[in-house]
């Protein structure tokens, strides 16, 4: 009995201390490279008609050979902007999401280190129709364990309020249409699933409805019947564990 609880507590020890063998830092300014942690965001602004370019080098901290591969997540795209990035050789178009082949990397050494081009990831961003918002993530794995992998995210042209929504893992929140009638769409775009609530009060602070949902990481869009509320102002609000945003409301 002692020796199956002192198995299990010394797994428990090795699950709970292991540590991701990936480092990735940020080269796109080569005189200022900027070592990023886990889940790290880089906000970067684009122009119209040209590709707006970042550099991130990958090394494998570990002790022993690893190999990495890399996967794209189109999050929020603006209308005709184009993500591509390369790695591992290749670089691939915006349909393609998972890199076709894996970066090998021996004890302690980077991307950079490696023989040929496109070694390092190269992450590329098009804007072929207007500048606006889009929120790339990308997640390097260890292809013989997937839980050790590094998630980061590029946003691009971030909104006003970006450091409010940031603290609440929402990037987006809007109302359409508002000023409304007998309903209105709650967009919203987040960086995680979570539980939260809607609350739509009056404009003396009195809850007139109030549902639970679950926001899905990325697009969301939640239905609010406001049929039978009289013309006026009220206050939309999503409430999660630890925060809230509002949004003011006017019915007609």
């Amino acid at each position: 009995m002692k020796r199956s609880l002192l198995i299990l507590l010394t797994v428990f020890c090795l699950k709970g201390f292991s540590q991701s063998s990936i480092l990735v830092t940020n080269i796109t300014d080569t005189n200022s490279p900027v070592p990023m942690v886990a889940n790290e965001v880089v906000a970067m602004t684009t122009t119209f008609n040209a590709t707006t370019k970042n550099d991130f080098d990958v090394k494998n901290t570990s002790g022993s050979t690893k190999s990495y591969s890399l996967k794209r997540y189109d999050v929020i795209k603006n209308t005709g902007a184009d993500p591509r990035f390369c790695f591992a050789s290749q670089c691939y178009g915006t349909a393609q999401m998972v890199s076709l082949q894996s970066l090998t990397l021996t004890a302690g050494q980077s991307a950079s280190e490696v023989q040929g081009t496109f070694q390092i990831i190269t992450a590329d961003l098009d804007e072929f129709v207007a500048v606006g918002y889009s929120f790339i993530k990308y997640t390097l794995t260890n292809v013989a364990n997937t839980s050790d992998s590094l998630q980061f995210t590029i946003k691009y042209n971030p909104p006003a309020g970006f450091n409010e929504l940031n603290n609440n893992a929402l990037s987006a929140f809007e109302l359409f249409p508002n000023p409304a009638t007998d309903a209105t769409v709650l967009k919203v775009s987040s960086l995680k699933t979570m539980d939260a609530k809607v609350i739509v009060y009056n404009a003396l602070g009195a809850v007139v409805s109030e549902k639970a949902v679950v926001i899905s990481e990325g697009k969301n869009k939640i239905d609010l019947n406001i049929n039978d509320l009289s013309s006026g102002v009220y206050f939309a609000q999503i409430k999660m564990a630890n925060n809230s945003i509002t949004k003011k409301l006017i019915v007609k």
